[in-house]
């Protein structure tokens, strides 16, 4: 199973501090940005300091935000390879919003992840699990804090969705610790994102060998 570290943070300096924390310990690392109003709190959100940073690792970025088509190409055309957008920032499961995002990162070359909040069900969008190479993050906190407690009625959602559409790819992330891994392999998960674990760790890189 893949680990990403996720970061939360407030300004880009606490940012790449982080970052330089864990890079080239795994492939990927998440950078979680969050607006204030999709979430409560607001975080680092400047896709242009993106530009003077070299990683190892690959950048993804999970965005917290309203209206996540509006910010597509601005991110999309940064050096972060991918982004999840989440469902609930759209009108609608018909909303034509999800096409524009998905033609932003087919523009730029980039993979689109489409993010689900615990209480949210899958089944409206199941449009979008139809079509290939399909990759969905599915929280077990509720969105834009670290640090919050594992909300195991994600599991039924991840059982129903790899019954249904087994070719998706799923991330879980929020609230995880080596404490949770049997249980989440039970349910073929295919990559973790962690935040709290890993970063208030005092030592985060043999935080992240306990899940190995």
């Amino acid at each position: 199973m893949e680990i990403i570290p996720a970061i939360l943070e407030s300004n880009w300096p606490e940012v790449e501090k982080k970052i330089k924390l864990v890079d080239g310990l795994t492939d990927w690392i998440q950078l979680d940005v969050s607006d204030g109003e999709f979430t409560q709190e607001k975080t680092w959100d400047n896709s242009q300091d993106l530009f003077s940073l070299q990683t190892k690792s690959k950048i993804e970025i999970h965005l917290m935000i309203k209206e996540p088509w509006l910010k597509a190409n601005e991110w999309f055309s940064s050096p972060a390879k991918r982004m999840i957008a989440h469902v609930e920032a759209f009108s609608s499961p018909e909303s034509l919003k999800f096409g524009e995002v998905a033609f932003s990162a087919q523009k730029y070359g980039k993979e689109i992840v489409w993010g689900f909040n615990a209480q949210t069900d899958w089944e409206p969008y199941k449009e979008l699990m139809q079509k290939p190479h399909v990759r969905v993050l599915f929280l077990s906190v509720p969105p834009g804090r670290q640090g919050q407690e594992f909300d195991h009625r994600v599991f039924d959602k991840i059982a129903s969705i790899k019954e249904k559409h087994p070719h998706v790819k799923i991330c879980l992330d929020g609230g995880i610790n080596p404490c949770s891994m049997d249980e989440i392999e039970k349910f073929g998960v295919d990559s973790i994102a962690v935040g709290s674990y890993i970063f208030k760790s005092s030592d985060p890189v043999e935080a992240i060998r306990k899940f190995g």
